[in-house]
């Protein structure tokens, strides 16, 4: 864009002409307010004047400030991270588990907080049978706490894992605590999470089954 242009508004609508353009050029985005407010922000130098047929003539002329915004793309921050933020934004990384029997759920309506309702309750039971298989419990009947302290308890099966009982406590009560808060509740009453929260939940699972597999 050349650093000098013109906007004219009339009845016909609003049109942009610089030199060396053929003819104006239908501009219906372009509004006053928005020229004003680059203006407020010293992006550009405005010179309005009346025209013909009832509209008006506003002079344009870029600032060097207004080059130095276009070159940082406005300053705008890198937002990359947000698909790091975002639950489910990128898969990839799912544990194939959660993709085989979590997302199929979802496919049929991912804003119906019933689905995410099983979905979340199908992730806490893929948390439970790994937790029996990475830890090797051979009950059948160990669920819950009971199931985490006979893997992460003083004497649990992955106890040899740690090189201090304060991280091994630490890994108790934070598998204790997601089955006690989450996956009781989700296995007996029907919770229906909004999709956030149940969004957010299963990528929480995701990392405790990726760190469960790296104890193995």
């Amino acid at each position: 864009m050349p650093e000098e242009f013109t906007f004219i508004w009339g009845l016909e609508g609003t049109f942009m002409h610089y030199e060396g353009a053929t003819g104006f050029h239908p501009m219906p985005e372009v509004t006053k307010g928005a020229l004003h407010a680059l203006a407020a922000n010293d992006l550009l130098h405005l010179r309005t004047e009346p025209g013909d047929r009832s509209g008006c003539v506003t002079y344009c002329t870029l600032t060097g400030k207004a080059h130095e915004a276009v070159d940082s793309n406005f300053a705008a921050p890198d937002t990359s991270f947000v698909r790091h933020l975002t639950p489910l934004a990128d898969i990839t990384g799912l544990d194939t588990q959660l993709k085989h029997r979590c997302l199929p759920i979802l496919g049929a309506g991912a804003a119906d907080p019933k689905l995410w309702d099983s979905a979340v309750r199908t992730a806490g039971v893929i948390l439970e049978e790994r937790l029996r298989n990475v830890g090797r419990i051979t009950d059948p009947q160990a669920v819950g706490r009971d199931l985490v302290n006979k893997v992460f308890g003083k004497s649990g099966t992955l106890s040899g894992k740690f090189g201090h009982d304060a991280e091994r406590e630490s890994y108790r009560d934070l598998y204790a605590g997601v089955v006690g808060a989450f996956r009781n509740p989700s296995a007996h009453r029907l919770v229906d999470p909004a999709p956030h929260e149940g969004g957010a939940y299963i990528v929480f699972v995701n990392l405790l089954l990726r760190r469960l597999d790296d104890l193995r």
